[in-house]
């Protein structure tokens, strides 16, 4: 049994291992900001415990809460196969028949990488348990973050749908703790829902049917990034609302931010193009499908910017930042290494820009 639990761990660490390879082009770039930011990121999320606890403010209470659970879906999803050990999963009845210690080695590895449900537990733990009844909805949320931690690695259906309901509640909802008591029960009736499988196949290729097929069958493609792009924008407002004299400049950069995370839908969409080259060569289809690429990310691009502007406002820097998608766009596919340093200089000159000349 133990040598099952040995194996988990060093899987879990060599698929972090190759995780921080796929990123390393952004290694310096994360690490420069992880280390400036650190303090402030830290001050920021148990701030925003705070809020669960004390706020007089319901709506401000359950938008830090939508918040949070989505956050913690985005970052569980991009570490879901390394903790379920995905490439392998098939092979561990050999190690190990047993489902319970599956389940538990899983689940182990959940919190381990569950930075937002440690935090929560931290501050609970810091309350005492007297102050803690006095704040029920803070266990609650705690409840809330870990089923739908566990949720989202056996049933990410169920993650979407509860999601979802979870947005919709924080505008009709007036009560802190009904809300989470919603949220739990859908997710647990989410659980016992199997929807049909869609089973699309494109009947003639062209290059659109190309790209729905892909959206089909790696839906998270997108989703990660509609979901990143609203907790941008989710923050955005947040920080606008309580700061608005500072409005231009987080606007500004959340804009940048979402050019960020749909200019690098380009990175996955040519890997696409890259390892099927010749096969669309035979087709003289090449030049047609790198085209088609740059119209779709393009397009979802732009699509997410225009949201931008509708929340926060246009100014001239703004049209700068819509203007400069195809820069970031040509550098993904001529030189995809580059890609974090030139975002990089494009937000220092933007941003330098607003500051001298806004």
């Amino acid at each position: 049994m133990l040598h099952y639990y040995q194996y988990r761990l060093r899987a879990f660490k060599v698929e972090l291992q190759e995780l921080r390879k796929q990123l390393e082009q952004f290694t310096l770039l994360v690490s420069a900001m992880f280390f400036i930011y650190l303090p402030s990121l830290v001050m920021a999320i148990f701030f925003g415990l705070g809020k669960l606890v004390e706020s007089e403010s319901v709506r401000l209470t359950l938008e830090v809460s939508f918040g949070f659970l989505l956050m913690q879906s985005l970052l569980i999803e991009t570490v879901k196969s390394a903790i379920l050990d995905s490439a392998r999963r098939t092979f561990h009845h050999t190690l190990l028949s047993n489902r319970v210690h599956k389940f538990i080695a899983d689940n182990s590895l959940l919190l381990m990488c569950h930075l937002l449900f440690i935090a929560a537990f931290i501050m609970a733990a810091s309350m005492g348990w007297a102050k803690l009844l006095q704040a029920p909805q803070l266990l609650l949320f705690m409840a809330s973050q870990f089923m739908l931690a566990v949720v989202q690695l056996y049933r990410p259906h169920a993650t979407i749908l509860t999601l979802s309901v979870a947005l919709g509640l924080v505008f009709v909802s007036n009560s802190v703790a009904m809300y989470f008591i919603f949220v739990l029960t859908v997710m647990t009736v989410g659980v016992f829902i199997n929807p049909r499988l869609i089973d699309f196949k494109v009947r003639a290729i062209t290059a659109n049917g190309f790209w729905l097929q892909l959206i089909i069958e790696k839906p998270w493609m997108i989703l990660w990034r509609l979901g990143v792009s609203t907790l941008t924008y989710w923050c955005t407002q947040i920080i606008v609302t309580e700061r608005p004299d500072l409005a231009a400049y987080y606007s500004l950069m959340a804009l940048l931010f979402n050019l960020l995370w749909w200019s690098s839908l380009l990175l996955e969409t040519n890997k696409q193009i890259v390892i099927h080259r010749g096969f669309w060569q035979s087709l003289a289809m090449l030049e047609v499908m790198q085209r088609s690429q740059n119209l779709v990310v393009m397009l979802c691009t732009s699509v997410a910017w225009l949201i931008g502007v509708a929340l926060f406002g246009v100014s001239v820097f703004e049209l700068i930042i819509l203007l400069v998608t195809p820069l970031m766009m040509l550098t993904i596919v001529k030189r995809p290494k580059s890609l974090a340093l030139v975002w990089a200089t494009l937000v220092i000159a933007i941003m330098l820009s607003k500051v001298l000349f806004g």
